[in-house]
């Protein structure tokens, strides 16, 4: 059981590491491969991936013996070590090393949907609509809107935990 929670531990924190140093290298790299960045990363499911190939790994080490509650802790606990590696990433670049990043990236974004509906030929009021809402999302952030995101996230979590717990389950059948 201890290796249970010491995998998760060192899952989450791998997986933490990997997008720390990926939003730090997007960030280096300039504003529009930190776009390309996170729309992949929202995109693309690469931590539940590698939390299910974790959880199938430490399954089979021990021989298919573990419990799928015990599985859905892993995953719960590898994604709560991940949350905090995330929002501490975040608020580091976004908030403390270049604040004006946030900014600059809504903007790209926004900029990036306009011309997209613009492509598409899209009514004059739905582009005037996503330009107010652009501008409403260059707000700053309050610690209350942090802490709802991470509630929100953890929930989704979960719920990503159990579906992995059932996942396990079924291929230990």
């Amino acid at each position: 059981m201890k290796t249970i929670y010491a995998s998760a531990l060192l899952t989450g924190t791998l997986l933490g590491l990997l997008f720390t140093g990926g939003l730090f290298f997007s960030w280096k790299q300039g504003i529009d491969f930190m776009v390309s960045f996170h729309k992949y990363y929202a995109l693309l499911p690469v931590i539940l991936v590698s939390i299910l190939g974790a959880a199938f790994f430490i399954e089979q080490r021990q021989h298919w013996a573990i419990d799928w509650k015990l599985i859905i802790r892993f995953a719960f606990l590898s994604y709560i070590i991940y949350e905090i590696f995330y929002a501490l990433a975040n608020y580091f670049l976004f908030d403390i090393v270049d604040p004006s990043s946030y900014l600059r990236m809504v903007d790209t974004l926004n900029r990036e949907d306009v011309q997209r509906l613009k492509e598409a030929n899209a009514p004059e009021d739905k582009i005037k609509e996503l330009i107010k809402m652009g501008e409403y999302a260059k707000q700053p952030i309050t610690w209350m809107q942090r802490m709802v995101a991470i509630g929100q996230n953890l929930i989704l979590d979960f719920i990503k935990s159990v579906l992995i717990g059932f996942v396990i389950k079924q291929v230990k059948r």
